[in-house]
């Protein structure tokens, strides 16, 4: 009798890790790895937590550059509330770069690094200012409000309680408010994502206004996602009308954001930042 067996699955088979993590666009690949990254380094004691949060002193004194970018992908060691941070992190991230708004490159990838771009230059003053150690939670939210103005009729479900994407980043902000947690974080990334939202989608497009728009991606970010992307070079770099580019209303899933919002990276406790 003839037996059948069934094939053994092969990296970079349909399905596997490698053709899931292949698939991740790429400035969601740097934040998804980068926070893994950070994660794993205060996990095993390789790095003090110091070393990567925001303290301008060891910036301008010791010429620590790195702490600029850190402070973004900081969400502490492993643990639960990092796991809802970094998945939250990646999904909305991974949602907005495959469909950003067009800025100035054609809607891709290039539009969505002048986001992150002008959105942590603005974090980095407001945290200079405020003596903020992490901007992590901050730019998620920056994101994701993002996102819910480039989809905002697509419909999400968290815990069974639907609503339209329009609604999610203050969906978030309640329940952390229920659960105890700050709001101070997401709401700087609310404002400066309605910051670049207004200067790039809504002023541009208002009657009588001329001076043309003020946060066009500039050719460097186009250049350096062309050379990433192994010599792609999008074709449409101009601006397209709002009413034009409007996508249509999708299905979306949410329900990270309900275990994800409770806490950010600095309030899971005193060992965080240690």
């Amino acid at each position: 009798q003839k037996i059948m067996r069934r094939p053994v699955g092969q990296v970079g088979d349909g399905g596997s890790f490698q053709d899931w993590f292949n698939e991740i666009p790429l400035i969601t690949k740097v934040m998804l790895v980068s926070t893994l990254l950070s994660g794993a380094l205060l996990s095993f004691g390789w790095v003090n937590a110091m070393k990567l949060v925001l303290i301008w002193p060891m910036i301008t004194s010791k010429f620590e550059i790195w702490r600029l970018f850190t402070c973004f992908i900081y969400a502490g060691p492993f643990s639960f509330n990092f796991a809802m941070h970094t998945y939250v992190l990646y999904e909305n991230c991974r949602r907005y770069e495959m469909n950003p708004f067009n800025t100035g490159a054609g809607g891709n990838s290039a539009d969505f690094l002048w986001l992150l771009l002008v959105s942590m230059s603005a974090l980095l003053l407001v945290g200079y200012s405020f003596e903020m150690l992490v901007l992590s939670e901050s730019i998620l939210y920056v994101v994701m409000y993002m996102w819910s103005r480039r989809e905002p009729d697509a419909q999400l479900n968290i815990f069974g309680f639907k609503f339209k994407a329009l609604y999610l980043p203050w969906v978030y902000i309640a329940i952390r408010l229920v659960m105890g947690g700050s709001v101070t974080e997401p709401l700087l990334g609310i404002g400066v994502g309605h910051g670049f939202y207004f200067l790039s989608e809504v002023l541009p497009h208002t009657e009588g206004y001329h001076l043309g728009p003020l946060l066009r991606t500039p050719g460097f970010c186009v250049d350096l996602m062309t050379y990433c992307s192994g010599g792609y070079r999008p074709v449409n770099t101009s601006f397209t009308p709002r009413e034009q580019e409007r996508p249509v209303p999708q299905q979306a899933s949410a329900t990270s954001g309900a275990a994800a919002a409770p806490l950010g990276p600095r309030e899971a406790g005193p060992e965080r930042i240690a």
